[in-house]
């Protein structure tokens, strides 16, 4: 969407052929495993895309989910529902135009439809159907697809006990990102020989501690792979959140690494606060993966 939250693509089977239906099969399966295991993932869907999910998606929502998908299609329609002329002044039948990579195609929203002209009258069902079209329709194979991935790791019934925010939040944690350090650090391990009151450790928490919030989610992101924090706080995260000694001479010999499979940072015995807070920072706002060292 423009907001950058997510749904299938409608053009897919454009793209990928029958194979599409199958990779959305297995990116339900994906997602119901993560939430099966407690894992936060990134992606952020739509909320239309959530009521999916749940399989009770409610129609009445349309017009209010086509806003936060096509702000200006939504505009148009409602310039169309408060219209004060004749309808039929704006040519329009009841056809919607798709399209695939540049390719055109009109799609009749009803039978005929584009020789049904759209009219004071029937201008409504017009509206609802172009929404339908769009929100719905467009995306009923991939949707179908995804959810029966999904419903095949994860009862349906369990996902109607919450309602789409609350659903999101279980995918990739709290929205706003904020991170706990406290409850991060009091359920956190320490391998290859540190330990909570080693001098390197205080530092490391210190200087976490006094990151931005951008920095903290940097963080997060470059141990865990997602940016946001656990939904049931850190002592839920398996692995839990490890800070692994990695023994050093000289503070340019290496850089902070992690394990992001096993949650480990692995964090060298710098020298100084000072060091190891410019390290930490070129590492995890460097964007590189495993061949930082």
């Amino acid at each position: 969407t423009e907001s950058g939250l997510m749904y299938p693509n409608p053009s897919s089977r454009a793209a990928h052929g029958s194979d599409s239906i199958i990779l959305f099969e297995f990116l339900g399966r994906i997602l119901g495993k993560a939430l099966y295991e407690n894992i936060s993932i990134k992606p952020q869907f739509a909320h239309f895309f959530l009521s999916f999910l749940r399989g009770d998606y409610n129609f009445l929502h349309m017009l209010p989910d086509l806003s936060t998908l096509d702000q200006i299609l939504y505009n148009n329609l409602m310039f169309l529902k408060t219209y004060d002329g004749d309808a039929e002044d704006l040519c329009l039948t009841f056809t919607v135009a798709d399209e695939d990579f540049g390719t055109n195609r009109e799609i009749e929203l009803i039978p005929n439809g584009s020789n049904i002209d759209v009219t004071d009258l029937n201008k409504h069902r017009y509206i609802g159907l172009v929404a339908k079209h769009h929100v719905c329709d467009r995306v009923r194979e991939q949707s179908e697809a995804f959810t029966r991935g999904l419903w095949d790791v994860i009862d349906r019934s369990w996902l109607r006990i919450f309602n789409e925010p609350e659903l999101q939040v279980l995918i990739s944690g709290p929205s706003d990102g904020q991170i706990d350090v406290e409850d991060m650090k009091a359920n956190s391990r320490y391998t290859g020989g540190y330990t909570g009151l080693d001098r390197q450790i205080h530092r490391f928490w210190k200087i976490v501690a006094s990151f931005d919030k951008k920095q903290q989610a940097d963080l997060l992101r470059f141990v865990t792979s997602c940016e946001r924090p656990p939904p049931l706080g850190f002592g839920s995260l398996n692995p839990p959140f490890t800070i692994q000694r990695v023994a050093i001479m000289m503070d340019s010999d290496k850089l902070p690494t992690a394990s992001t499979c096993f949650n480990i940072l692995k964090l060298p015995t710098y020298s100084s606060e000072k060091v190891m807070r410019e390290r930490l920072l070129y590492s995890i706002q460097s964007g590189a993966g495993f061949e930082l060292t």
